[in-house]
């Protein structure tokens, strides 16, 4: 049994929903994988209805980054854990560099922006593998940040498809109506929500027959309402709020073209439930991430970013085009099993886990990297939480009353 300890907090959001879905799958290749959430400010966060047997909370009380490292390393030692992904927690990956030298650490990017590339690179001379998500995170860490091309090794997210069978195997474009459907943060700077009154005005210029449904809460939820106003009055459009994971196939089975209109993602899990669920996207092109995910023409159709007249005329072809509707569904949702399950995830993260605590690596070094375990005088904090202890000190002034 190889042992990995992985940094998710139990919530709602896609860190935790990888190691949900990838837990049970990775189990059965002898991996035991743990979520460990670690300090006050990710105890905070903490979601007793998310958390699993697999889940561990530590030093929830504790601020300082230096007490909540340490308090890992210690339970790394005493559960004997073999490898380590610090993942976005500020205190595991300030104990990168403390690990016993025969703990192997690795690192997984999700995240195409600044702060996500670096935090990626975190304790990057005891990395050993980095797994990217989509061709363009890969090619980002790389070409722009400097990752070894040797250590990075593309993995994409997996779903499990059995929630979404009876979705697949529900018939599309039954319905005068197309019925068309959103799902995410209602926010605009990364999901886009402020161009769907746009797509609606040019649908309804266009005398395209739809619905639109809209899953999701977020703080643009206002502008969107208020540019949505008129269909939402007419009952065109419903905003039917935050979805539980128990609630997400049925809307998807209910949904027969599904709008993607992020300006930048990881592996977005949506997209990928989408597809499984049998949903035909129609979806801005982000290079390396939609063209990868998406077989334009086939499993979905890809228009250029922001571009909402050819968006618009992308869903109203599909509107009136029945029969090509119905053979994007059934593609759909077989790529999507062919190459986004669970299972599928697992085999390939079980390999790299299985290679790097089997690599036969001398104890203090890596090629020319070291991974000699430093001591505890030598501690520094993660330089890419930098401004953490000031978040933390408002948290507890907060809690004493006092003026932040």
């Amino acid at each position: 049994m190889i042992k990995v300890a992985f940094g998710s907090v139990p919530k709602d959001g896609g860190t935790f929903t990888f190691y949900r879905n990838q837990r049970p799958a990775l189990a059965e290749h002898g991996i035991d994988l743990r979520c460990v959430t670690l300090g006050r400010a990710e105890a905070a966060l903490w979601d007793d209805a998310y958390a699993d047997d697999g889940c561990v909370l530590l030093v929830p009380k504790a601020i300082r980054l230096r007490t909540q490292a340490r308090a890992f390393v210690d339970w790394c030692e005493r559960e004997e854990i073999d490898i380590v992904m610090g993942i976005n927690s500020p205190g595991i990956l300030s104990a990168i560099p403390h690990l016993p030298e025969r703990v192997r650490a690795m690192s997984r990017c999700a995240n195409g922006f600044d702060h996500g590339y670096r935090i990626t690179l975190s304790g990057y001379d005891r990395l050993e593998k980095i797994v990217a998500l989509t061709p363009r995170l890969r090619d980002t860490l790389v070409n722009d940040y400097g990752a070894d091309p040797d250590r990075v090794v593309l993995i994409p997210n997996g779903i499990d498809p059995a929630p979404f069978e009876t979705a697949a195997a529900t018939p599309r474009g039954g319905y005068n109506a197309l019925r068309l459907g959103f799902m995410g943060r209602l926010e605009h700077n990364q999901k886009g929500v402020l161009h769907l009154p746009k797509i609606v005005d040019e649908l309804n210029a266009r005398g395209v027959p739809f619905q639109l449904r809209i899953a999701g809460k977020g703080r643009d939820e206002g502008a969107l309402r208020e540019g949505l106003a008129e269909s939402i009055r007419s009952g065109q459009t419903e905003l039917v709020g935050a979805l539980g994971p128990g609630e997400i196939p049925q809307f998807l089975a209910e949904t027969d073209v599904f709008a993607f209109t992020s300006h930048f993602e990881g592996c977005p899990n949506a997209l990928l439930e989408a597809m499984m669920a049998g949903c035909v996207p129609v979806s801005w092109l982000i290079e390396g991430t939609t063209d990868y995910l998406l077989s334009d023409g086939q499993t979905g159709l890809i228009c250029d970013m922001g571009d909402v007249e050819a968006f618009s005329a992308l869903v109203a072809d599909l509107a009136s085009d029945r029969a090509r509707l119905a053979m994007m569904h059934e593609a759909a949702a077989r790529d999507a099993r062919d190459r986004f399950s669970n299972a599928r995830a697992a085999e390939l993260y079980a390999d790299v886990f299985q290679g790097v605590d089997a690599s036969e690596v001398e104890p203090c070094r890596i090629g020319e990297r070291a991974r000699t375990r430093l001591p505890w005088s030598a501690f520094v904090g993660d330089k890419n939480f930098s401004n953490e202890w000031r978040r933390n000190l408002k948290s507890v002034m907060a809690d004493w009353g006092l003026r932040v």
